[in-house]
């Protein structure tokens, strides 16, 4: 196991262009909703977690758990999403749609957020996790909108800059600038994704 750690670490600089690559790829094509962006969240999210699962801090073992648990439900929500957009993709005729966030659900979502983020940010301090307030906030906000997302709510895009902030603040905190300038990249995306939708989304319920 120490000697699997100490490589991943060695080879962390090109490891983490891997998802650099297949995550600039993956946002450029959701800010058109393409179908392929989904598998390419699958490549980013899998070595994403390698990446996060293997951290060490001062030659320990401290593996980012929170982003663990969140490349693990991304995973999850890309396949959610394939077959979610299948349908959704036939309601607005091939173009970019858009399902309304209604008002309860918003209710709902905000909720999640303001319990979740001091409830993860509790169990994250008592793990070896270096950074449990940060990482608990965006894990929080990450897994809503990546919910919201394979329900094609444009206000996903909201979330994901928020949570996406606090992620560069994670990895920036442990030397992984790589993926710090993969998240700083989202958001950038998410803003641009944001005015796209906008603009020539097609609204389905």
């Amino acid at each position: 196991m120490e000697n699997v750690l100490g490589w991943l670490n060695a080879n962390s600089a090109w490891i983490q262009a891997i998802p650099l690559i297949c995550g600039v790829t993956y946002m450029t094509l959701q800010i058109f909703q393409h179908k392929w962006m989904w598998y390419f969240s699958i490549i980013t999210s899998v070595v994403a977690l390698i990446i996060a699962s293997t951290n060490l801090e001062n030659g320990v073992w401290a593996p980012l758990w929170a982003q663990v648990a969140l490349n693990v439900y991304l995973i999850v929500i890309a396949v959610v999403g394939i077959f979610r957009w299948r349908t959704l993709d036939k309601e607005s005729g091939g173009k970019i749609h858009v399902v309304p966030l209604g008002a309860k659900r918003l209710v709902v979502v905000c909720c999640i957020v303001a319990a979740g983020t001091p409830l993860l940010s509790w169990a994250l301090s008592h793990t070896s996790d270096p950074a449990p307030l940060l990482d608990g906030a965006s894990l929080v906000l990450s897994l809503v909108a990546a919910w919201l997302l394979s329900q094609s709510h444009i206000e996903q895009y909201l979330f994901w800059i928020a949570a996406n902030g606090l992620i560069v603040a994670v990895y920036a905190t442990q030397a992984k600038w790589l993926m710090a300038a993969m998240y700083s990249f989202y958001i950038v995306t998410c803003i641009i994704g944001f005015i796209n939708w906008k603009k020539n989304g097609v609204v389905v319920e």
